[in-house]
């Protein structure tokens, strides 16, 4: 359960938990795709198919997960169909299958196959972190993130929150900070980053296991290089990578966080789910509250 990759959203407006919260996540349901269906998204317990229970409280802070099912169709299988069918056409035809024709032949063929295609089940989790007014979802990608969102919107009925981020463009903040060879406190540079030129082919320049502060880091940005990625270290708690959009990705903590629960060892699912829920949801709040001052610091 516990995150590797933050995508954050603010509320824009204050939020408070409705008192039927459960009833109003239970009219979104995941339910296992039908023959005929290609996907089904919907929330789950965090506690697992044994419970009903569709959220978990822990202080201000709310666990959520989404459970998603996708039929796997190979469009190599597909079109292989669609081909053979479309030359059988032209064939008794003597023309081309009209565009509209393929397009609905297609989608024949597609529900045909859906009753024998294997399913690719995927998990989303997420937390709303009350006392500051955040949303954050562990995706790495944007658009299923915000397939959550749209799930959890449909649920209460409004949603009104905008992506985490500073003032200005993330570019100009980890620029600074690889100029000036240090990060803000408590934060220090990672091994990782991304710097990338200007222009309609700009260069692009990945670095891995690289120290940040050293002079051929200075080069790349005295040829009008900016960071679109950053690697930071917080104190002894976390290492990440922060990008352009604000997303923090490859959330690793550190041992000394997760040693907090090592007197949880042999507890059952359910209390070991509290606890790491609780200790991450303290950093991860901790963590966003050290970059919101970080930012306004530079």
């Amino acid at each position: 359960m516990w995150f590797k990759n933050l995508r954050v959203y603010q509320f824009t407006q204050p939020f408070t938990l409705p008192a039927d919260l459960d009833s109003q996540l239970s009219s979104y349901p995941y339910n296992a795709c039908e023959r005929h269906q290609l996907a089904s998204f919907g929330f789950v317990s965090p506690f697992g198919e044994q419970s009903e229970v569709l959220h978990h409280k822990v202080g201000d802070n709310l666990l959520l997960c989404a459970k998603k099912e996708e039929k796997v169709l190979p469009a190599s299988a597909i079109n292989a169909q669609l081909d053979d069918k479309a030359r059988a056409y032209a064939d008794e035809h003597a023309r081309p299958m009209p565009k509209k024709e393929r397009a609905a032949l297609k989608d024949d063929i597609v529900h045909e196959m859906l009753p024998q295609a294997f399913s690719r089940f995927s998990v989303i989790w997420a937390y709303i972190d009350l006392k500051g007014q955040r949303l954050i979802v562990d995706s790495s990608a944007s658009n299923k993130a915000e397939d959550f969102n749209a799930l959890l919107r449909g649920a209460l009925g409004s949603l009104p929150v905008k992506p985490w981020g500073a003032e200005q463009p993330a570019e100009v903040y980890f620029t600074q900070w690889l100029q000036q060879q240090d990060a803000p406190h408590p934060f220090e540079l990672g091994t990782d980053a991304e710097l990338k030129g200007s222009g309609d082919e700009p260069a692009v320049v990945k670095l891995k296991q690289q120290e940040l502060a050293s002079d051929e880091i200075q080069t790349h940005l005295s040829h009008g290089k900016q960071a679109t990625k950053l690697g930071l270290i917080w104190d002894d708690h976390m290492s990440l990578i922060l990008e352009d959009d604000y997303a923090i990705k490859r959330v690793q903590f550190s041992d000394v966080v997760k040693e907090k629960n090592d007197d949880m060892a042999g507890a059952d699912k359910a209390d070991q789910l509290d606890a790491d829920f609780t200790l991450m949801a303290l950093e991860c709040n901790a963590l966003l509250d050290e970059l919101d001052g970080a930012f306004k610091q530079s």
